[in-house]
């Protein structure tokens, strides 16, 4: 096994460790809403349930989003890409991770500045006084895992465009 390959696997790996932890925050979601609807009921909601899903919201998207695509697990439109040439289709092969690639780039660049900034200014939520910016960062470290997934992907388009 090569380098490239120890170390695509050693990110796989890790995505897989990210999932899990988006995962985790769904199942804390649901319980934490579970609890609130039940306690509602009996008059004693769960405070700051709605703070608590909205922090966690993005996070949990962001978060599966590497190993989604790692499994191919994303959706596409074969109907239209399997009648183009073989040419074109390996083409597109190599730009989808591209602009991929430079979307998830800005995202994650543009998110730690945010996040610094929020955690600079100290803002939390209302009613739990929750930092805000451990999540923030959570989202750009799901934005910079799905990054490193795509180049995987466009090293893997490129040797197989090279190859043909």
């Amino acid at each position: 096994m090569n380098s490239y390959e120890r170390i695509k696997a050693w990110i796989q790996k890790f995505n897989y460790v990210v999932a899990i932890v988006g995962a985790t925050l769904v199942f804390l979601t649901m319980f934490i809403t579970t609890v609130d609807v039940v306690g509602r009921f009996f008059r004693i909601p769960f405070t700051g349930t709605m703070e608590i899903s909205e922090l966690t919201l993005a996070v949990m998207i962001f978060l599966g989003w590497a190993f989604t695509q790692a499994q191919k697990g994303h959706i596409s439109i074969d109907i239209f890409f399997n009648v183009l040439p073989k040419r074109l289709r390996n083409i597109l092969d190599v730009m989808n991770p591209l602009f991929g690639i430079a979307l998830l780039s800005l995202v994650a660049w543009q998110g730690v500045k945010y996040a610094m900034d929020t955690k600079v200014s100290q803002i939390a939520t209302d009613n739990l006084g929750i930092p805000v910016w451990p999540f923030q960062f959570m989202i750009v470290i799901g934005g910079i895992t799905f990054c490193l997934q795509l180049v995987f992907e466009l090293v893997d388009a490129c040797q197989a465009l090279k190859e043909r």
